[in-house]
């Protein structure tokens, strides 16, 4: 088995701009005012109009060759495909198994919809649905009346690790591929210390922290030109 753990950087190559980089989206806006649960609470429209920018900007979007090569990969072996990133471009590319630990820009939820219960169970709504349209102010949940919002984690969310299924598979995996992300936000990085004993690691970025790689084969530079190099090299190895 294949893990694939990847970030911003590997869908920056389809023109979907990185976060915290040079020119990155938190350079334009103010993380604070659209994405946390406060901002949702204090200026809701605003929320909605910036996450409408990206649904719309995303849906756009093709994968790239780094991209179509892990879909390639997954046709000869199994790969789990671990992702920080909310746009739908490994789906495009036709990946099958992947795990978005910071939700999905094409899913909403209702704004009571808590991966962790709250105190008051009574309190929490369970709705969750694939929309083809961003979420616009108004737009309540079928179910219990509340509001809707985008199935994306904000700030000060608890993020989806997939705890159960990692210890699920944490024995069976042979390769351990990061790409495109700076590995370097909790607990996302956690999984590099999860998967530390996997016997072959890469690490793919521009810019790694290379305090953080022992262990790995370092690939410095972009997605589009190690990760399809790497996909041919496994793929002979697997023939």
């Amino acid at each position: 088995m294949i893990v694939i753990f990847s970030g911003a950087g590997l869908s920056a190559e389809s023109g979907i701009p990185t976060y915290r980089d040079t020119g990155g989206v938190w350079e334009k806006y103010n993380m604070e005012e659209v994405a946390t649960p406060l901002a949702w609470m204090q200026n809701r429209k605003l929320v909605l109009d910036f996450h409408a920018e990206d649904f719309e900007y995303m849906q756009k979007c093709q994968p790239n060759a780094a991209h179509l090569a892990i879909a390639e990969l997954a046709n000869h072996v199994d790969v789990v495909c671990i992702t920080q990133n909310i746009d739908t471009l490994l789906e495009k590319a036709g990946v099958k198994d992947i795990w978005h630990i910071h939700g999905r820009i094409d899913y909403q939820k209702c704004e009571w919809h808590f991966d962790i219960p709250p105190m008051y169970s009574d309190w929490q709504c369970d709705y969750k649905s694939l929309i083809n349209e961003p979420v616009k102010l108004g737009d309540l949940c079928p179910k219990c009346g509340k509001h809707l919002r985008p199935d994306v984690v904000w700030f000060g969310e608890a993020v989806d690790m997939h705890v159960d299924d990692l210890y699920r598979i944490q024995n069976q995996v042979d390769v351990f591929i990061v790409v495109g992300t700076s590995a370097q936000v909790y607990p996302a990085a956690n999984l590099l210390k999860f998967f530390q004993n996997v016997p072959r690691k890469y690490f793919i970025d521009p810019d790694p922290n290379t305090e953080l790689l022992d262990g790995f084969t370092l690939l410095k530079g972009k997605a589009t030109k190690y990760l399809p190099a790497l996909v041919e090299s496994l793929k002979e190895e697997l023939a």
